[in-house]
């Protein structure tokens, strides 16, 4: 399953991104000219453009791209005090992942107080995981202790399953459990979609209302949601090996594979003839191939490929949205509010070169 030709081509598209951007961090680009819109503190996504440089920098043999993903990592540091979702996502590829890579015990310290401060924002009477006061999403203006995502079984996750294996601490994997089983009691649907949003009461466990705001109406199914849920349940499967984990993956999966087959989803399933979203697709084929990966001689080796049978024909759909020198096209960040809605998307390329080194290297870092 290896793709030297397509793993070289998106790294590559790292050097010429880096090369692009200088000190500032690659957001969305123009799906023509491949130029950058960036931002000077990574928002949301640092620390995807941190791992993209971690692997360039391992793959090529080059230290001198690890040194600069420890600086940005440094450079992200003061967003561990915010009370933002996305710290889970930020600290793991950034921090735990060069802590993995290098042995910095600055890099485990980062990261362990990070999925502390995650942690510690789970709402006390349901344990759901928040978007948090201070998330930080350019596209959006939402945020709030009370308002939970879908997206959040991955971001939210990230360093829960990496800290419990760390320091063997069952907080995190107690409060993992927790936010899991909330999303399945309310976030899926029969049909095995699910809801973006749900605000919570104040002091009890109540839904006030479900909601979209990317996502073509409040009953309708966003693909990077779908995609999120996907990704969590499965790697929630892998973590605990519990069947509950297992079968909501499977509807939700199923719910996928029924629209789209292995193919590029449409940004919304409401939309079947619309936008397509790559990064949707890449965060799935990254669950996939760490499955793939990780599950050779473990005790789920033959469970996996009902799900890990569709990465090869996943990332062939995917091969298709890739222009020369690994632009990853075809991504849509925000639809309803016509913002990067036909783009090549950072945390997309991001998802698909973690898959490729995955399936090169034969293991994953953490």
């Amino acid at each position: 399953m290896r793709r030297p030709g397509l793993l070289d081509d998106l790294l590559a598209r790292i050097g010429e991104t880096r090369a692009q951007v200088g000190a500032l961090w690659p957001y969305h680009a123009d799906l023509h000219s491949g130029r950058w819109q960036t931002t000077d503190d990574g928002d949301w996504c640092g620390g995807h453009w941190v791992e993209c440089l971690r692997i360039k920098g391992r793959l090529e043999g080059r230290a001198e791209l690890i040194d600069e993903a420890l600086a940005r990592t440094e450079a992200l540091r003061p967003k561990l005090e915010k009370d933002d979702q996305f710290r889970g996502h930020r600290f793991y590829y950034a921090a735990a992942r060069l802590h993995a890579e290098t042995g910095r015990e600055e890099m485990r310290t980062l990261a362990m107080a990070a999925a502390w401060a995650v942690r510690a924002m789970a709402i006390p009477f349901n344990g759901a995981m928040p978007i948090g006061h201070e998330v930080q999403v350019k596209s959006t203006t939402l945020a709030s202790r009370r308002i939970v995502a879908v997206d959040n079984v991955h971001p939210n996750l990230r360093l829960d399953w990496w800290a419990w294996r760390q320091s063997g601490d069952e907080t995190f994997l107690r409060g993992a459990r927790r936010h899991l089983d909330v999303t399945i009691r309310d976030f899926l649907r029969p049909d095995g979609s699910t809801v973006e949003f749900i605000e919570y009461a104040q002091d009890e466990d109540r839904i006030l209302r479900r909601f979209t705001l990317l996502g073509a109406h409040d009953d309708s199914c966003w693909s990077r949601g779908q995609a999120w849920a996907i990704a969590g349940f499965l790697r929630a499967w892998q973590e605990t090996g519990e069947s509950r984990y297992r079968d909501a993956a499977r509807a939700v999966f199923g719910f996928w594979r029924n629209a789209v087959g292995d193919g590029v989803p449409p940004w919304d399933f409401d939309d079947p003839g619309g936008l397509r979203d790559t990064s949707a697709a890449a965060i799935v084929v990254e669950q996939l191939a760490r499955m793939a990966v990780e599950a050779r001689g473990d005790a789920l080796a033959g469970e996996v490929a009902e799900f890990t049978d569709h990465l090869e024909p996943m990332l062939e759909a995917l091969a298709e949205h890739v222009r020369p020198t690994g632009r990853l096209v075809d991504g849509c960040f925000n639809r309803p509010r016509g913002f990067a809605q036909d783009s090549e998307l950072i945390w997309g390329t991001a998802y698909l070169l973690m898959a490729l080194c995955y399936l090169e290297e034969g293991r994953v870092p953490c």
